[in-house]
């Protein structure tokens, strides 16, 4: 059971996260049906962790075990009475159903906090942490079972509807993974969290909270994957990749312990063996962009006869309203697109990737080169030919700013890899020289 309750925890957590993401990510318009995600984030997360405080009270601690039943219950009604309320938004219907179910739980959950023998008929501590609670035989269980299958009926029956009614096809799609979730859930809590522990089996009731939970995950990711949520500042960015990372090692310590038990055939593994586990896997994860930062890197540096413009054009974005050095782009350039070399030439100035044996009068001469109509390529003659072919150059293009002016040039030399350039190469080229003329252009912004 030590997996369960590092999952129940971790997933308590994570819901909170994901409910705090989605009320300050969401437009003033939804901050109330955002508000009412955030409640059953926090009823959920409630929920598990007075799951775990009650299963792991040992013997003797009887008023303990009560007070975490009591918060367990209310925080499951709040949970499904604010799912209902979520998804329903702005239906009256939902609403008033909604305003009617909160009253009904107000007063049978005060009956049940007031008289709790009346509901909880005895509850057994185990000293094997199989704590159990044996239902009174009243009306009470059933009228809670009662109110909660019915808030579950109402937001599966709320969540059809928002699918039928949705505006466009990514809200569609977002309705649908919180629809079909929360029907799977529903019956999943129903099975362990209601049924069963009303057959006296209250063992599996940690299931229905974390699968609960889960379908607010995927309802989490669906709200960024289809763009239903914006997340503008760079906190909430960081807040949600932390939690669906999160989400992921979640997924990996499951698959873990399933092949740890199966090859080690040991049915719990130590609590230090789950933790270090985690703890690896969450930094992995919070490592990833760095990682693929680097394979990127590494992959665009090495393929030779193939330019990874994505890469190449994502740099350049970057660099575009920050200080940089000519020599530093230059290289760049050279680098990843490929060539032997590549200058550029600016106010009578060269910066190279490498060092060009070229004297102060041939720059003179490149810097008088015509352009080619409607092209930033210029026209390079017979005798500009000899001294392009002295120096292993192959092309020279104008570098034009906002205004279409042009400021510069840029050099470049033999492709590695290849003996000449194709039509896509050429239109590759075209685009990152605007982009670096773009750069460069911001560059000089930045000075002034």
């Amino acid at each position: 059971m030590q997996l369960v309750y590092i999952l129940m925890v971790a997933v308590a957590i994570l819901s909170m996260l994901s409910g705090i993401a989605v009320l300050f990510g969401s437009a003033k318009g939804k901050r109330g049906q955002a508000a009412a995600y955030l409640v059953a984030c926090i009823a959920g997360a409630a929920w598990l962790i007075s799951m775990e405080v009650f299963l792991t009270t040992p013997v003797g601690e009887e008023g303990r075990a009560l007070a975490a039943l009591n918060v367990m219950y209310i925080s499951a009604a709040t949970d499904v009475i604010s799912l209902l309320l979520f998804v329903g938004w702005k239906r009256q219907i939902v609403t008033a159903g909604t305003i009617a179910l909160v009253i009904i739980a107000a007063v049978l959950l005060t009956l049940i906090i007031t008289n709790p023998s009346d509901y909880f008929g005895q509850i057994i501590l185990s000293r094997t942490s199989n704590n159990t609670v044996v239902f009174a035989d009243t009306w009470m269980p059933l009228a809670y079972a009662g109110l909660v299958s019915v808030a579950s009926l109402g937001f599966i029956f709320a969540g059809w509807y928002e699918i039928k009614h949705a505006a466009n096809k990514r809200a569609r799609r977002g309705a649908q993974i919180l629809f079909y979730g929360l029907l799977v859930a529903g019956a999943i809590a129903g099975t362990f969290d209601v049924v069963l522990p009303l057959l006296g089996n209250y063992s599996l009731i940690w299931i229905g909270p974390i699968s609960t939970s889960l379908v607010i995950f995927a309802h989490f990711y669906a709200t960024i994957r289809y763009r239903l949520l914006v997340l503008n500042s760079a906190w909430l960015k960081t807040l949600a990749y932390i939690i669906l990372m999160s989400l992921a090692a979640i997924v990996y310590m499951v698959i873990f312990f399933v092949i740890f038990v199966a090859l080690f055939k040991i049915p719990n593994p130590s609590a230090a063996v789950i933790i270090l586990n985690f703890i690896m896997i969450v930094i992995v994860l919070l490592l990833l962009p760095v990682i693929n930062e680097v394979m990127a890197y590494v992959r665009s540096l090495i393929s030779v006869g193939h330019v990874d413009i994505a890469y190449v054009i994502k740099k350049l974005n970057k660099l575009e309203n920050q200080k940089v050095k000519p020599n530093e782009l230059a290289s760049f350039l050279a680098d990843h697109m490929h060539f032997q070399y590549i200058g550029l030439l600016i106010n009578g100035r060269l910066y190279g990737s490498s060092s060009l044996p070229i004297s102060a009068d041939e720059l003179s001469a490149i810097t008088k080169l015509k352009s080619a109509d409607n092209s930033i390529w210029q026209k390079i003659d017979r005798q500009d030919k000899e001294l392009f072919d002295r120096l292993n150059l192959t092309a020279v293009a104008e570098l034009r700013n906002a205004k279409g002016r042009p400021f510069g040039q840029i050099l470049i030399g033999k492709p590695l890899g290849r003996s000449n350039f194709e039509r896509r190469d050429l239109i590759q080229l075209e685009m990152v020289i605007n982009l670096v003329a773009t750069v460069l252009d911001s560059n000089k912004r930045i000075k002034a």
